[in-house]
């Protein structure tokens, strides 16, 4: 198909400073309940435009949007230059999930949209500190749709939690670019059910028969799949609280999974996080093909539940659509949907290691029987002490002399003279001379 799509440039205030028309090639893919990525080839860098931290967005298409993350550029102007980025949902990469001020975990009993948004927003957009929130991001109100599930957080990823809860309800997540009023708006989607099964709407079928499939691929695994969540709560050893989802499978045909749930106080949250756990394990029954480009986003979209029939491979199912990739090159314009569950990344499948893995409880023993005494240490050594004026001397006993150390200060400073004392009393006895010549010693009486 004949299409040709211009790339728009915002700076990081999102006001709009350029054009793109021409270029080598350009691949958008957009996915249902994460983040997408672009590259665009161009020869040249336009300076301005096309820095990191800047947006993107397709012609006027408030979702087809993204920030650049990584520019390739070298001396052979035969290669053209490469812009590498992701989707505006890879903000919420960016974040962690903060329990509210006082409380060791966000808790939720409510439907999935409600605490998607409720994440998004004290996380990310409208945080308690001003310096965690996202300039320009706002979060669309709440329709409260998906089932209402008991859910906790503390310190995980922001962008798993919301994966996690939109696997777990089908809804998705975009966010969109607003160059009018100049806003990142967060929002969650909801698919359309155009599968054969239903009757409100025409169906959406592509199938082979019908020349609307081309360049198929058909993945069906189920190396990863769990379907029986063995969820442990609080306590320890056989005290510990365990609920089973999934219990009903057996045989060969039974899948465990352990989830260490000790941090739920309420035992009732157990069934939910089980089945939280269970979505991020399903089977991968996916079906990538290219697809009539005439069709996208007027008979159907991303997120949208499908019917695919493709005979030769045995497919025969009514899926959502979870990704779409679209490109842009010498050969025009084509799209490729992938359906049912997208198959996970390299850097996914290493991330997941670990994640489930029980944590080894310490169960204590009864007390075990005392140990047999020890060998006798080598003899110790004394040490002896003689005074010597002010001087204290130490020596060992094995030593022939006293090491000395003088216990007394240097001597201080002459003080200040002291103020003058009270005048005395006069003298008790006084001398007199008589007319004769004689010494006389009398005797004074003190009446005081």
């Amino acid at each position: 198909m004949d299409r040709h799509i211009n790339v728009r440039f915002f700076d990081r205030e999102l006001n709009f400073i350029g054009e793109l028309d021409a270029y080598a090639g350009l691949e958008f893919i957009s996915r249902w309940t994460r983040y997408g990525e672009f590259k665009i080839f161009v020869y040249g860098i336009d300076q301005k435009q096309m820095q990191k931290g800047h947006y993107i967005m397709l012609d006027n298409d408030r979702r087809k949007t993204g920030i650049i993350k990584r520019i390739q550029n070298g001396d052979d102007q035969d290669i053209p230059a490469e812009l590498d980025g992701f989707t505006l949902a890879h903000l919420l990469t960016q974040r962690i999930t903060y329990p509210p001020a006082g409380r060791a975990y966000h808790e939720f009993n409510a439907p999935a949209e409600d605490i998607i948004c409720a994440l998004v927003r004290a996380n990310a957009a409208d945080t308690a500190d001003p310096r965690r929130s996202i300039p320009l991001l706002e979060v669309q109100a709440s329709q409260g749709r998906g089932d209402r599930i008991h859910y906790q957080t503390r310190y995980d990823k922001l962008e798993d939690a919301v994966q996690e809860l939109c696997e777990a309800s089908g809804l998705g997540i975009a966010v969109e670019l607003d160059p009018d009023r100049k806003k990142l708006v967060f929002l969650v989607l909801e698919g359309v059910d155009r599968s054969s099964r239903q009757t409100e709407r025409p169906p959406m079928i592509f199938n082979v028969d019908y020349d609307n499939v081309t360049n198929r691929e058909y993945v069906s695994d189920i190396s990863e799949y769990k379907n029986c969540a063995i969820t442990a709560g609080q306590g320890e050893g056989a005290d510990r609280k365990i609920v089973v989802v999934g219990n009903e499978a057996e045989g060969v045909d039974r899948y465990e999974l352990f989830v260490d749930a000790r941090d739920l106080e309420d035992e009732s949250q157990l069934p939910d996080r089980g089945k939280v756990s269970l979505a991020e394990y399903a089977s991968v029954d996916s079906y990538s093909s290219t697809v009539d480009a005439g069709q996208y986003q007027t008979k159907w979209d991303l997120g949208d539940i499908v019917a695919t029939i493709d005979r030769e491979y045995g497919v025969d199912m009514d899926e959502r659509v979870v990704e779409v990739t679209e490109a842009f090159d010498e050969n025009g314009y084509t799209v490729s949907p992938t359906f049912g569950t997208a198959q996970k990344t390299i850097l996914e499948k290493v991330q997941d290691v670990g994640k489930n893995e029980p944590i080894i409880e310490g169960i204590k023993g009864d007390a075990g029987d005392p140990g047999s005494q020890g060998e006798p240490g080598p003899q110790g050594i004394s040490l002896q002490y003689r005074w010597q004026g002010t001087q204290l001397g130490v020596k060992r006993e094995d030593e022939a002399s006293y090491q000395y150390t003088d216990l007394q200060g240097p001597r201080g400073e002459q003080g200040e003279q002291g103020i003058q004392g009270l005048p005395g009393k006069p003298p008790a006895v006084s001398f007199r001379i008589n007319e004769e010549g004689h010494l006389i010693m009398s005797e004074e009486v003190d009446d005081t």
